[in-house]
């Protein structure tokens, strides 16, 4: 059994872009060039997105197409390698929700049998994407069972998790034989061309695994950060069933009717340097963006090949530059691409978003923007190093709904530093915009120190963190009220969950009382399942609801 001595955490990186390696546009055609698959090789790379695990009381938890993998089987495919993805969630068109054994969460999508059932058995390389800290355990599981099942597998596991602790991840499950850390398409296509040829991968950058021999960790640091995502082969969408995912729930923004719904990437990674965000981890500070043009020509592409009508935006932190969102509308605009909604859901800042760029957006087709303040009180956001100025974003909000945007803000209650008063700031500060300008929903998750993020390395060296399965389960706690833990020394964990209650409680109150007209949409939405554009909340609670009729 693992335990906690025999692992060594080194900090989460926050590398200075000025140093982070990157790999430019030629490099990018010679790998795909260098790195090609043997010929009349009929060995698999299998890629595999595992079942999603949800708190019981889940009361918000999307499960959407898996962008990541599919770039990653673009890439591989472009080179010439069988590609193929087990896509757990989206396999079938009948959604499956079952209790795990423990009773403790709702497991959405195929079985681990099922998973193990679809594997080609001429899989030489299994790629199994593990996104969310949360899941690890029950993901864990369902890795042993296949390396159990296929011995011969060489599994390779990346995403945010392993990212953040890869050490860890290998140490805890040696059925892993390696982990690829950060933007992997090209770590993964390296590490693929010499596992086919019989090369070595010890000094393949992102590669992380353990010498058995010495039982050393070997880390060769992230994977290079591409400099021209443009470049990239498009996401192997055709590898999946993208059609399985055309529903009216259980998307990350607001549904519609008759939703064709296709995620859309126009940055990578983030400037900035929040203490709670592994961010750095992943993707380094090095931020980039695509050409608009290009872009739009993705747009058209989704269109005429998915007759996709909305796209989210997946980016962490998508609008930085005026110029560059407003050239993006305008090319929209002047291709008059008619008929399609896009969204920004994941959560963006409000520097460039004054009434100019709000207009622009709106008038091009977005219709939902999400906020991420995290915090209403000045101190805190110094802490956490958000760098958000409250007056500018409440000045952006008030614009936001005056031009038309549906709203939505995010909050998290209970940073390590935070006194009562501090998460009351963030609770007044939700309820004031909804009541006063007119937000359509608001979030109040408590925090979660996250693998990667420099708030997790905090709490960990001042021993307030011991790393296991019962840590993980934890940090269930942001998406299920019935679930409680504090790591602020300030703020009991009863009292967060009061305040998170208040919160979402008052804010609800004053989104629908300020304004009746809302309760008779809500009614009336609820029952055509229609919810776009109007409301977050409701969304979610259509989405609560299916997954119960499922469950049974």
């Amino acid at each position: 059994m693992l335990k906690k001595d025999d692992i060594i955490f080194k900090p989460a990186h926050t590398p200075n872009r000025n140093w982070v390696k990157e790999l430019d546009p030629r490099q990018m055609d010679s790998s795909l060039n260098s790195f090609k698959a043997p010929n009349n090789d009929k060995r698999v790379v299998t890629l595999c997105r595992p079942f999603a695990v949800l708190p019981k009381y889940s009361y918000s938890q999307p499960v959407t197409l898996p962008l990541g993998l599919a770039y990653v089987g673009g890439v591989l495919e472009k080179a010439g390698y069988k590609t193929r993805i087990i896509d757990s969630t989206g396999e079938q068109k009948l959604v499956k929700v079952k209790r795990s054994e423990d009773n403790l969460y709702n497991l959405q999508g195929l079985t681990s049998q099922e998973i193990l059932e679809s594997i080609d058995p001429n899989t030489f390389i299994f790629g199994i994407s593990l996104m969310f800290s949360q899941e690890w355990p029950m993901h864990k599981i369902l890795i042993q069972r296949i390396k159990k099942k296929f011995p011969k597998i060489i599994i390779v596991a990346g995403g945010e998790h392993p990212s953040a602790i890869p050490e860890y991840t290998l140490r805890d499950c040696p059925s892993i034989d390696y982990v690829i850390r950060g933007e992997g398409e090209f770590s993964m296509l390296e590490f693929t061309h010499n596992l086919f040829t019989n090369k070595s991968v010890q000094d393949i950058p992102g590669i992380s695994f353990i010498n058995n021999k010495e039982n050393k960790f070997i880390d060769n640091g992230p994977s290079k950060r591409i400099q021209h995502i443009d470049k990239l082969p498009r996401p192997a969408w055709h590898l999946l069933k993208p059609e399985n995912y055309f529903t009216d729930f259980f998307t990350i923004g607001l549904a519609k009717g008759k939703l064709r719904n296709m995620p859309i990437l126009a940055t990578r990674g983030c400037p900035y340097q929040c203490t709670f965000c592994s961010s750095p981890t992943m993707w380094t500070t090095r931020y980039i963006m695509r050409d608009p043009k290009e872009i739009v020509d993705e747009i058209e592409w989704l269109i005429k090949e998915y007759k996709a009508n909305d796209f989210e935006f997946f980016d962490l932190t998508a609008i930085i530059k005026k110029d560059w969102i407003l050239d993006f509308c305008n090319e929209l605009k002047k291709r008059n691409i008619n008929n399609i909604t896009w969204q920004l859901p994941i959560g963006t800042r409000s520097e460039v978003l004054d009434e100019e760029t709000l207009k622009a957006l709106y008038e091009s087709g977005c219709a939902f923007i999400c906020y991420a303040p995290e915090s209403g009180s000045e101190k805190s956001l110094n802490m956490i190093k958000k760098r958000v100025k409250l007056d500018r974003l409440v000045k952006s909000i008030k614009s936001a709904v005056k031009v038309g945007h549906t709203v939505k803000l995010n909050f998290i209650l209970g940073f390590p530093h935070e006194t009562l008063l501090d998460c009351l700031k963030s609770v007044f500060f939700g309820v004031y915009c909804s009541l006063r300008f007119g937000v359509s929903d608001v979030i109040y998750s408590m925090f979660s120190p996250y693998p990667g993020s420099e708030l997790f390395e905090k709490l960990k060296k001042e021993k307030k963190i011991n790393v296991d399965d019962d840590y993980f389960k934890k940090l269930m706690v942001y998406m299920d009220f019935t679930q409680s833990q504090s790591y602020c020394e300030n703020v009991s964990s009863k009292m967060l969950i009061f305040l998170r209650f208040i919160g979402f409680a008052l804010s609800y109150l004053a989104i629908y009382l300020s304004r009746p007209i809302r309760i008779y949409r809500f009614l009336k939405n609820f029952f055509r399942k229609d919810f776009f554009p109007n409301n977050l909340f409701e969304q979610r609670i259509y989405d609560f609801y299916i997954r119960l009729k499922l469950i049974k």
